[in-house]
């Protein structure tokens, strides 16, 4: 007779649809960009849906963006254009008017002056002026107009037709959208006309000591040239369906006659927005009608397909003219497009800041209302500039909470797939404080059709000092307001386990605050099938 070994009782299984236990959570920490181009339960579980005023700096680390600095400058007539340079050390902001003025502004010290009176420039908008500088000697200033080149040196204004640095006489009939330096000569675009100086000088455009100019007429230049802007040793021209790009340059004979190679990078990209184009790591990255691009080497290639949903969500960008510029954030070097799109949690056209670390998009506001940015270099620091049209800001400088921070994930068919329905029965959390002020989330849990709400408290772990009679106690500053005590410590406040009540096939997150610095490490929701849809 053989005895049989007693078996232990079959673990009770939470539902027939699926494996005994409970299903996994849903986990959102790892913060792999945005990715708008699918559905939102077609999102890859690594990457976010929806991320504005959040930056994706790493897995499990997801932090809110600052806000504008101190403005640097602030005028009665609206800006239209500014950009940078320097002379020697110093710093400058150029800056022009609606009136076609322009002022210069110590970007150091923010003392600014008028250095070109009201008409200077006419008709000025940011599609019709540029600027560069030669060597650390010169600003370049040009603007679309029949006498249109313009030289400061930190001290005098020089004028077409009037005296130039050094002698001789400033060059007449010279101008266009945009200007760069290379090879130590000045180079300005004007529609298909490109002019070039004679080689050292940035005031001589003489053919007779080498200086020139060429009018492209290639087929896929549909009508002018945009931008010029050099870098890893090419000049390159961006039209507004096309980019050429010019190298070999010389300088011989007598007379001198000035030589060099031009070359089509590609025939049928390019863009009409002359404020997108910028170099970014040696490459230049520029945005058009689909997308935003970047140029490598000789090949343009699209990088923009995670913003492909939100893209063009305005009807031709109504009429707006989109700019870009550069900056160093949380120790990340950023690329910023602002452009106006349809916001897809508000449904509000907004103009936003789209913005690529070289891997991940995002996006975000300022709390003021942008309307053109651009960027200041100063010791390899990057710092992006903008303007509501009143005054000029740094952007990203200090905590703020004067714009909302909003992140979504992505819809989520597990546990099973989309033929169960499911109870999301429970969140979780785990935060990190670096600011006290306004810390709370907004946390909704979203289904298909809807969203649950779930406000939560949280704050960079107070403290609070009580009497011996537990009353709180009030410690107030010599000059009679409230102090604000906050515990030593790393700042993290993991969640508890919350109750919450959302049913539907699929399960998301979208998470608001308007807290002042705070990062969001992780979150997790808990699901339970309950019904099966066949």
């Amino acid at each position: 007779m053989s005895l049989r070994r007693p078996q232990p009782p079959k673990a009770e299984q939470e539902s027939q649809y699926l494996p005994a236990g409970p299903p996994e959570p849903q986990v959102f920490e790892e913060f792999d960009g945005v990715y708008t181009t699918t559905s939102r339960p077609g999102v890859d579980d690594k990457q976010m849906w929806w991320c504005d005023g959040f930056m994706p700096i790493g897995r499990r680390f997801l932090r809110t963006m600052y806000g504008v600095g101190p403005s640097m400058f602030d005028s009665v007539r609206p800006v239209v254009f500014f950009d940078f340079a320097n002379i020697g050390s110093t710093p400058y902001s150029v800056i022009v008017l609606n009136d076609g003025s322009i002022v210069i502004v110590n970007t150091q010290t923010r003392v600014g002056s008028t250095v070109a009176a009201a008409g200077t420039i006419t008709n000025p908008s940011r599609a019709t002026v540029g600027v560069s500088q030669f060597g650390s000697t010169y600003i370049i200033i040009v603007a679309q107009q029949t006498n249109g080149y313009f030289l400061w040196d930190g001290a005098t204004f020089y004028t077409p037709g009037g005296p130039a640095p050094g002698g001789g006489t400033m060059p007449l009939a010279i101008g266009g959208t945009a200007v760069e330096t290379y090879q130590g000569r000045v180079w300005v675009i004007n529609n298909a006309v490109v002019t070039y100086s004679a080689p050292g000088s940035a005031k001589d455009f003489s053919s007779a000591n080498g200086g020139g100019n060429f009018t492209s007429s290639d087929s896929f230049l549909r009508a002018r040239f945009t931008q010029v802007k050099q870098t890893n040793g090419f000049l390159y021209l961006i039209g507004d369906s096309s980019i050429n790009y010019l190298s070999g340059v010389q300088t011989s004979g007598s007379p001198p006659v000035t030589t060099f190679t031009n070359q089509n990078a590609d025939p049928e990209v390019g863009t009409p927005w002359g404020a997108t184009p910028i170099v970014f790591s040696r490459n230049i990255v520029f945005a058009n009608a689909f997308g935003v691009h970047v140029n490598y080497g000789a090949a343009v290639t699209k990088i923009s397909e995670p913003m492909d949903g939100v893209y063009n969500t305005v009807s031709n960008f109504g009429s707006f003219l989109p700019s870009t510029a550069k900056a160093i954030i949380f120790g990340k070097k950023v690329f910023l497009l602002l452009l106006p799109i349809v916001d897809p949690v508000s449904g509000q056209e907004v103009n936003k800041l789209l913005m690529w670390e070289g891997k991940r998009w995002w996006a975000s506001e300022q709390d003021v209302a942008l309307n053109y940015i651009n960027y200041q270099e100063i010791n390899s620091v990057l710092t992006a500039y903008g303007t509501d049209g009143a005054s000029i800001y740094p952007l990203f400088q200090q905590p703020a909470t004067g714009f909302t921070k909003t992140v979504q994930s992505k819809l989520w068919d597990k546990p099973g797939s989309y033929n169960l329905g499911k109870a999301s029965t429970r969140l979780w959390g785990m935060f990190r404080y670096y600011s006290p002020l306004e810390p709370n989330l907004r946390i909704s849990i979203d289904n298909e059709t809807s969203a649950a709400d779930v406000q939560s408290d949280l704050g960079p772990l107070d403290a609070r000092w009580l009497t011996a009679g537990d009353a709180e106690a009030i410690w107030r500053t010599a000059g009679g307001a409230d102090a604000s005590w906050t515990t030593s410590g790393n700042g993290i406040v993991v969640l508890e386990p919350t109750a919450i009540a959302q049913n539907g096939v699929l399960s998301g997150l979208t998470v608001q605050t308007e807290a002042a610095d705070m990062a969001i490490i992780s979150m997790m929701i808990q699901n339970s099938v309950i019904e099966y849809k066949g």
